[in-house]
């Protein structure tokens, strides 16, 4: 089987492994020369997705192809439909916020209360009708908290905001009881596996830390996945679909869905799922891709974080070189370390990440936090254990 990747960062990294497993071939296209793939990867071409003639080569040289994030152009894109995985339909709409809430309204999937903002339109006086506190969104290009200004009452509305010559949405600001994530792998055949639902805990935007089993109750993490198939279904998703859930308190205290946004690819939540289940979210991917049969995700015993490690951990490190990874000695806990091998530590940037497993999710939370700040310390790195996957 010969599988195209649309994109080369860590998740097409961690894809193409998996796909590698199951004996396919895999090429992957990508426009930046420093990204993960090209470093590590022999089949990766430096190219962007606007040239027209690379894209035509990369698509006659695979039979299915699929992309690592739904924000990318589609201008050249039509043509080679039929080998896309998800759709292009399924992508032009995940990639654009009101596109896609329109979609998830339009099918009766609860969400947050929002209006569109055409560009140049007077984004005050939407602010205004949905009331405050609300959210402005640039409808497309935003992810990690990038493209929003969260607007607390009138008088924010005097900011100037970078966004007034863009299409945006205004949405209304939750008060969040949570965040929960629930990744569906559906085939062609229309079966769909669903992964556990994980419990998100974000810092400023980025997801920090991810835990399994979530600290919901059941039946909510049932409607979750229930919500989630059926969103798939309606997208009619062939690959992975992500769906990210609001947690929401009614006055009564019954906790309640709200979905955010939609992820037609792997997931940064979905990383725990390469220690914490019986195979991962790219497993489950390359799976799909290569019409093999899988049978469900199952979550193994124990308690489960993965915590991402960002740029700003290298910085206390005063490193852009190798992380030193002396305190992993300390945590035994700790089952992976995984670097993407990104040649620039900046604040925010999503360097890597780990894993690791204690006797229940509250633990493994705590564990994970120390753990991170004993990187931040940098001690002095001794014989050490285990080894980093990069």
């Amino acid at each position: 089987m010969r599988v195209g990747i649309l994109g080369g960062g860590q998740l097409g990294l961690m894809l193409t492994h998996a796909l590698e497993k199951l004996g396919a071939h895999v090429l992957s296209l990508e426009a930046d020369a420093q990204a993960p793939a090209h470093l590590r990867l022999a089949h990766v071409r430096c190219a962007s997705l606007l040239d027209a003639h690379a894209l035509s080569a990369f698509f006659n040289e695979v039979e299915v192809a699929c992309y690592e994030t739904e924000n990318l152009p589609t201008l050249h894109l039509g043509p080679y439909a039929e080998k896309l995985r998800p759709s292009l339909s399924t992508l032009k709409t995940c990639q654009n916020r009101l596109l896609e809430k329109n979609f998830l309204s339009a099918h009766g999937f609860p969400t947050a209360r929002y209006a569109a903002v055409a560009k140049g339109n007077c984004m005050q006086s939407a602010c205004r009708q949905l009331g405050f506190p609300c959210i402005l969104k640039t409808t497309q290009g935003g992810y990690d908290g990038k493209g929003q200004i969260r607007f607390e009452n009138e008088a924010a509305l005097s900011k100037i905001t970078p966004y007034a010559q863009e299409d945006c949405i205004v949405e209304e600001a939750l008060q969040l009881h949570g965040e929960i994530s629930c990744i569906v792998a559906r085939f062609t055949t229309g079966v769909c596996h669903c992964f556990p639902v994980f419990e998100n805990i974000h810092h400023q935007h980025i997801l920090d830390f991810t835990l399994l089993p979530a600290r919901f109750p059941e039946i909510l993490q049932n409607q979750a996945k229930q919500m989630a198939v059926a969103i798939a279904e309606a997208l009619d998703v062939c690959g992975l679909l992500t769906v990210e859930f609001f947690v929401t308190q009614k006055t009564s205290g019954e906790l309640q869905l709200r979905v955010n946004e939609l992820a037609p690819r792997p997931h940064n939540s979905g990383h725990i799922t390469r220690k914490a289940t019986s195979f991962s979210q790219f497993d489950a991917l390359a799976h799909v891709l290569c019409q093999t049969p899988m049978p469900p995700p199952t979550l193994l015993p124990g308690g489960w974080c993965m915590g991402n490690l960002l740029g700003n951990v290298w910085l206390s490190q005063k490193s852009q070189g190798p992380l030193h990874l002396a305190a992993w000695g300390d945590f035994p806990e700790v089952l992976e370390v995984y670097l993407y091998g990104k040649r620039e530590a900046k604040p925010q940037r999503k360097m890597g990440h780990f894993i690791l497993k204690a006797d229940n999710a509250q633990q493994a939370l705590s564990k994970a936090a120390a753990f991170r700040n004993a990187l931040c310390m940098h001690k002095i790195l001794p014989s050490g254990r285990g080894s980093v996957a990069n």
